[in-house]
């Protein structure tokens, strides 16, 4: 069984644009393509407010609609008015998609999805990694007698062979499966040939046509001559800017770039709705200088024949390389789009992968463009008003979406770069990250000297749209350190930038390792000082609404959690809160830009997925021994004699939980402390996430935290995965638990562990009232 066209191996195609997701919660490429293309289709939508929540498990109910969606069938409201599942009443909100997937004439004959023995359906179940890939190969036409006796192994296996699983990295069978999973599994079926129907898809169903062998351009944000509902695609070996392709509104900016197919949508319009990569080979260069037989890069030189085709998205125009290769730049990233033949097909330098735009302008200059009076003034995911602007805030004019897109990112330290000129530099390098720099942001480069301190202006996209002495403007930067690698460290500052792998200061201490700290540069190395998490914005916050207290929230605010005073911060996503509002005592600290809306969040232990929940071990680790003055004196007798006394040696302490992670048990990793802390020994317990596992750091302040014993129940007090019936109550489980089996020493999977034991004791890190779930199950 062959594909029609690779849907979304993207792990071998280098993506060319950087992701401008429609659902501000997504920040994978490969995840933003597809919800932007299903979305487009009507097959799937996102949860509201711009989010996608590419987090959250999909119930079953929740996934029979969107196959059922998949499959083409739109009007299901001849099968609203009954019940056929007993937990499926006809008000639920689902059943007509469940019936629908039970008796709709095209859907009844390939069964693709069943209720459970006891009549039951479970619509609030979470569904299993297994469940999604034998629907997706039922929805193809594929029955038992094809893929083989063995559930859900065999079908698992079937699904990955014809390339189902493509883009997804899930392990375990009873894994749930998430939004930004079943988007790509989803899309994937859609571009897979039906089962001895080759050449046909379920595409066909939900799209009026396809043209294979094309690449995104541009769109109405990135060329302003174009219609918001327009783009410019490289087809059949032309770029048609006189007559651009309709598109179902401006698609989205991550599939700027991307070589595959065009789908058209059904309806009257026939417009295209998106592009799905083909999985063809694209590489990408930087530019250094171009002559007419050779374009020189960072990574050596191209010798591309005089009549390839070349783009380039500031002229808006192509044309053979002998022709305009004199248009390339130093700096430019230049891609190269190959057919499946491997025969070069075209280069491009695409739109914002020159840093800079011309469209981006510095606020509050004498030479400042002036925003339009009907545009609506965005900062940092938040709309404002023209009060609230400030002075070097760097505004991009989006004509399309008539918006002034407004950014006040900043970055200082110690002027460096490779080129000749410094005084116009095509790259500048801060605090060890290098930046690339256009003709107009170059300019104000003039008055610099290598080594002088600067300050970076940058515009929404990341590009560097000025430079400015720091004694005239500079940028306070604190972050959160990520990762510590000997005299290298990695730092997300709260204004969005990531500062990867920067050299630091020889006297930077290992306790700054995921905490908050003020970034600096007085030398060669930056200096990390640790900050203490004082001051937030009055008020609670309302998830929902987007406000905290009287202030906006970024819609693409950054959200951490601190479970214990002083342990690491860990990232989460707004989707993992599922309360509709956090109150004021769990936010413990918040970051505002100029303008008053808060774009960074520290809350304590709302979620509750900020530990690593196992079982604690705890030893004592021999170190150095101590030597005595007199030791030359003593004989060798003594000297080994010396040695054998446990006091004569430095000792450290580890931390060694073990619990169970993709499913496997984890086991090696060592938390190395000061002191042991209590309630070890073979407990279930949680540990903070971003505590260092290096030997050679000394975590100063881990604490755990001590589950509670809920209840010991049998196998038949759990609800499949998703939860248990307790003495106290129901409880949730967490997602892809494991089961500790005391005699073995290891954690297996609960499926397996219900199959051989019959006592469980079940631990939940709170009350289900609060929050809890069940976070460790002990067997015997």
């Amino acid at each position: 069984m062959k594909k029609r066209f690779v849907s979304l191996c993207l792990a071998g195609l280098i993506m060319v644009a950087p992701a401008s997701a429609v659902f501000t919660d997504i920040s994978d490429s490969r995840v933003s393509q597809t919800a932007a293309v299903l979305d487009a289709l009507g097959i799937m939508q996102g949860v509201g407010g711009g989010s996608f929540a590419p987090g959250k498990a999909l119930t079953r109910a929740q996934f029979c609609k969107l196959a059922v969606t998949a499959m083409g069938v739109t009007d299901v409201s001849p099968y609203a008015s009954y019940t056929i599942f007993p937990d499926v009443k006809h008000s639920h909100w689902a059943a007509s998609y469940i019936n629908a997937a039970v008796r709709h004439p095209e859907l009844k004959e390939k069964t693709i999805i069943r209720g459970y023995a006891d009549g039951s359906f479970g619509p609030d179940k979470i569904v299993s990694y297994g469940e999604v890939c034998t629907m997706l190969l039922r929805m193809l036409g594929y029955k038992e007698e094809d893929v083989g006796p063995f559930w859900p192994a065999d079908y698992i296996a079937q699904a990955q062979a014809i390339g189902l699983t493509d883009g997804v990295t899930i392990a375990d069978a009873h894994a749930a499966v998430k939004r930004g999973d079943a988007a790509v599994l989803l899309l994937n079926a859609l571009n897979t040939d039906k089962k001895g129907e080759e050449g046909s898809t379920l595409l066909d169903k939900v799209a009026s046509s396809t043209v294979k062998d094309c690449i995104l351009l541009e769109t109405g944000k990135t060329y302003s001559a174009l219609a918001a509902d327009a783009a410019l695609f490289y087809e059949d070996g032309v770029v048609d800017t006189e007559s651009p392709r309709k598109t179902a509104g401006t698609l989205d900016s991550s599939m700027i770039g991307v070589y595959g197919t065009i789908v058209i949508g059904k309806g009257s319009s026939k417009v295209a709705v998106g592009v799905i990569p083909n999985g063809n080979k694209t590489e990408t260069y930087e530019v250094v200088n171009a002559a007419a037989d050779r374009i020189v890069t960072t990574n050596g030189t191209l010798r591309p024949d005089r009549k390839t085709k070349l783009y380039i998205s500031r002229d808006h125009a192509m044309g053979e390389y002998e022709n305009v290769w004199a248009n390339l730049q130093s700096g430019d990233t230049l891609a190269l789009y190959y057919n499946e033949y491997g025969v070069l097909q075209l280069m491009a330098v695409l739109p914002k992968t020159t840093a800079g735009a011309a469209h981006s302008f510095v606020y509050g200059l004498a030479t400042s463009r002036r925003i339009p009076a009907e545009y609506t003034i965005i900062k940092n995911g938040a709309k404002i008003d023209a009060s609230k602007l400030k002075k070097y805030d760097v505004v991009t004019l989006d004509a399309a979406n008539r918006q002034a897109i407004v950014s006040d990112t900043k970055l200082s330290g110690k002027y460096q770069t490779d080129s000749t000129t410094y005084s116009h530099p095509s790259q500048v390098e801060i605090l060890g990250k290098k930046f690339s720099v256009s003709s107009e942001a170059a300019a104000t480069f003039k008055d610099m000297k290598l080594n002088d301190y600067i300050t970076l202006l940058f515009d929404a996209d990341g590009n560097v749209a000025a430079a400015y002495p720091k004694k005239d403007v500079s940028a306070e930067m604190q972050g959160i350190v990520t990762k510590i690698d000997g005299k290298k460290a990695t730092v997300t500052l709260t204004n969005g930038l990531t500062l990867r792998d920067i050299p630091i200061a020889k006297d930077v201490k290992t306790d700054v390792m995921g905490r908050l700290v003020t970034v600096s540069q007085s030398g060669d190395g930056a200096d990390l000082i640790r900050r203490t998490l004082s001051g937030k914005t009055a008020g609670n916050w309302s998830v929902a609404e987007g406000k905290l207290g009287g202030n906006a929230v970024s819609s693409k605010v950054r959200v951490y959690e601190e479970v214990l005073s002083g342990a690491p911060l860990n990232a989460i996503n707004v989707s993992d809160i599922d309360l509709t509002s956090v109150p004021a005592s769990q936010i413990k600290y918040t970051v505002q830009d100029n303008a008053g809306t808060v774009t960074n969040i520290v809350l304590g232990d709302v979620t509750g997925e900020s530990w690593i929940y196992g079982i604690g071990y705890g030893k004592r680790i021999k170190g150095n021994l101590h030597i005595p003055s007199n030791w030359n004196d003593m004989s060798e007798e003594k000297q080994k004699e010396y040695e054998k006394d446990p006091d004569h040696y430095n000792y450290t302490y580890a931390v060694i939980p073990k619990y169970w992670e993709n499913g496997k048990t984890v086991e090696d990793k060592e938390y190395r402390v000061v002191s042991l802390p209590s309630g070890l020994n073979g407990n279930p317990i949680g540990i903070p996430r971003g505590y260092s596992t290096d030997a050679s750091i000394v975590n100063t302040s881990l604490d755990t935290l001590k589950l509670t014993l809920i209840d010991t129940v049998k196998p038949s007090a759990f609800d499949g995965s998703s939860g248990v019936r307790t003495k106290d109550g129901y409880y949730e489980l967490a997602e892809n638990i494991g089961v500790y089996i005391s005699e073995q020493n290891r954690f297996i999977s609960l499926q397996t562990a219900k199959s051989n034991y019959t006592s469980f004791r079940v631990y939940a890190n709170k009350t289900a009232e609060n929050g809890g779930k069940i976070r460790v199950i002990v067997a015997s």
